[in-house]
């Protein structure tokens, strides 16, 4: 046997010593299981947003940014994203991108204007009944309102109950907005159904009707007892003669009278034996 055979033989020996530690030992390691983890920014990757139109809401991932405009980077992970920028009037704009890792991706965003927008608000909105606003005859919600309307003229009616209603008229055009602040005014009182009212108080209901009712009638009485006691005290005190009449005592005789009439025509007093006899007196003051 030549010694390069012996070589050879010694080598795939040792070989076959090593290959189970060092397959071992090459294993790949443990991939991620990815449990929900949000994947954090690389560094010098991200996403530049250009966008025209101004007041844009910019979704990433699902997640509100901003408005637009955006002029710095918005870091972001490698891998992919979504992109969502809306506005009320416009189409949105919805994309999915890739971030590479150390780089800017940039976007560029196009709105097109589609319809106007309407804003309502008003300053009675405070409590009570709401106000509600109709577009055409055809309710769009209550205020404060911002909503689209399609393009064209309009009439549009502001109401709230108890308050007089109001009607304006607009034309709507792409991509414009038109704020609208509607001062509604109260209904009279006697006019309105909603207003609590108190119970109304009648005339005799009054206190200061049976205040007057009651001095007026103080001062009759008055009027006409005083001069009476005033006559009374004259006639006594200017006169000799002063008449009174007083009970007299109640005096009871038995007797048999018999009267025999003088004349045909005078009747004939009987007195009766048990019947008491009442005497009016006369008092003379001297």
């Amino acid at each position: 046997m030549s010694p390069m055979r012996v070589w050879i033989g010694l080598v795939s020996l040792l070989l076959l010593l090593l290959l189970p530690g060092g397959s071992a030992s090459a294993a790949p390691p443990a991939r991620s299981t990815g449990t929900g983890a949000a994947p954090t920014p690389t560094a010098g990757s991200g996403v530049r947003i250009q966008c025209a139109t101004e007041g844009a809401e910019l979704y990433l991932d699902g997640e509100m940014m901003g408005q637009t405009p955006f002029k710095e980077v918005i870091p972001l992970s490698a891998g992919e994203h979504t992109i969502r920028v809306s506005r009320l009037g416009f189409t949105p704009y919805i994309d999915v991108f890739k971030v590479k890792a150390g780089q800017t991706t940039r976007i560029e965003v196009d709105l097109t204007p589609i319809s106007g927008v309407l804003g309502i608000t008003s300053n009675t909105v405070k409590d009570g009944p709401a106000v509600r606003v109709f577009i055409d005859d055809k309710f769009f919600g209550k205020a404060p309102l911002e909503t689209e309307v399609p393009l064209g003229n309009h009439q549009v009616r502001v109401e709230r109950p108890g308050y007089y209603s109001e009607t304006f008229a607009i034309k709507s055009e792409p991509g414009k907005r038109i704020d609208k602040d509607v001062e509604l005014k109260p209904l009279p009182a006697d006019q309105n159904p909603y207003l609590v009212k108190q119970p109304q108080v009648k005339w005799y209901q009054k206190w200061w009707v049976w205040t007057i009712a009651a001095v007026g009638v103080a001062a009759v009485a008055t009027a006409i007892i005083v001069p009476v006691v005033l006559s009374q005290r004259t006639i006594c005190t200017e006169v000799d003669v002063c008449t009174t009449i007083d009970a007299a005592p109640i005096t009871v005789e038995q007797q048999s009278l018999q009267q025999t009439p003088t004349s045909p025509m005078q009747p004939l007093l009987l007195s009766h034996p048990n019947r008491p006899q009442l005497v009016p007196s006369l008092t003379l003051r001297f």
